[in-house]
């Protein structure tokens, strides 16, 4: 019975990405290409949610969640980003479900999004052989599938967009977007126990562009250009009291780009983390994230870049509070993920 409901629940989610991808991906020439990518923040070791629906519920209690990032400052129009989540497992259930508002400003647009995320989590092995998932049950960890959907309210004002002839203009930026409705959901796969992780995602099926030169707001799906995430990472003890986490997270779109983040972190008396993370863009990130209380947190985080624009911004910043309700739990089984 337990085994039917989940071919089910993956037979009619995967169906449902197929019908999509036969409608735009096999009638490309209806569509044009654009690119529509999920928040960009140095801090997803502490919400992989945002880029993987499959997290929810990973850290076995209801979790909020809420991160500012204001990115290369000293440029205008240089992106500013604002989160608030929350993800919990259900009671007496093997899913989970949890729930994403954010709000991005960059360059001339504006985009709000709300999403909800439902994950399906199930133990893996049965322990034996010395491997055992301490403080969550038989089984060396959970195996957990997710999806996404929701959608964006996106506005792009390109008649204030400077052009190379500021007197005469150029027509194809006369053109303003208005208030757009855009619709997308994601698919991930996520395992962990309390001492590594992995998954795999793709947060945004749906491409949404506008077209200024035929004042038209366009969509499409092609797999060369959607952002695909590999994530994983360990905690290991080097001493009683301290604890590293290493962590990667790659980032690949087929037609244009890829990108690693690359990261360690120091943990002290489980309450003082301390970490850096190089990105092969060519920039470095600080991490310090300190639990106030065992259920509540905050975290800072500064970048920098070495790229081209190390001479016109002064860096990023970004910060996160994080609250966790289970406190009896927690004090039994930190999580680290």
């Amino acid at each position: 019975m337990r085994s039917d409901y989940i071919y089910n629940y993956f037979t009619h989610a995967i169906r449902a990405v197929l019908i999509v991808a036969y409608l735009f991906v096999l009638q490309p020439e209806e569509f044009s290409i654009s690119a529509q990518q999920p928040l960009s923040v140095n801090q997803y070791m502490f919400n992989t949610m945002l880029i993987n629906p499959a997290y929810a519920g990973s850290r076995e209690v209801f979790t909020a969640n809420a991160i500012a990032k204001k990115q290369w400052l000293g440029i205008n129009g240089s992106p500013s980003i604002q989160s608030l989540s929350a993800n919990s497992p259900l009671r007496r259930s093997k899913s989970s479900m949890g729930f994403a508002i954010s709000s991005e400003q960059f360059g001339v647009t504006n985009r709000t999004g709300i999403y909800y995320n439902h994950s399906y989590r199930i133990k893996v092995g049965d322990g034996r052989g010395g491997i055992k998932n301490s403080g969550r049950g038989p089984g060396i960890g959970k195996l957990s599938f997710g999806m996404s959907g929701g959608f964006d309210l996106r506005s792009s004002k390109w008649s204030d967009v400077t052009t190379s002839d500021p007197l005469n203009g150029d027509p194809e930026f006369y053109y303003d977007s208005g208030m757009q409705f855009e619709p997308n959901f994601g698919a991930g796969i996520y395992f962990n126990n309390n001492k590594y992780y992995a998954g795999f995602s793709v947060p945004r099926f749906l491409l949404w562009s506008d077209n200024p030169k035929e004042q038209s707001h366009e969509i499409s799906v092609r797999m060369g250009q959607i952002a695909y995430y590999a994530m994983g990472g360990a905690v290991f003890d080097l001493s009683r009291n301290v604890k590293v986490r290493p962590s990667l997270l790659l980032k690949w779109l087929p037609k244009s780009s890829f990108q690693a983040d690359i990261n360690a972190n120091l943990i002290f008396n489980e309450k003082y983390t301390f970490g850096l993370t190089y990105r092969t863009t060519k920039s470095i990130a600080a991490i310090l994230q300190i639990y106030i209380t065992r259920q509540f947190s905050f975290a800072y985080s500064y970048d920098y870049s070495f790229s081209e624009l190390q001479g016109f911004s002064s860096g990023s910043h970004e910060i996160m509070l994080q609250y966790e309700f289970g406190f009896d739990i927690r004090s039994t089984n930190p999580r680290y993920f």
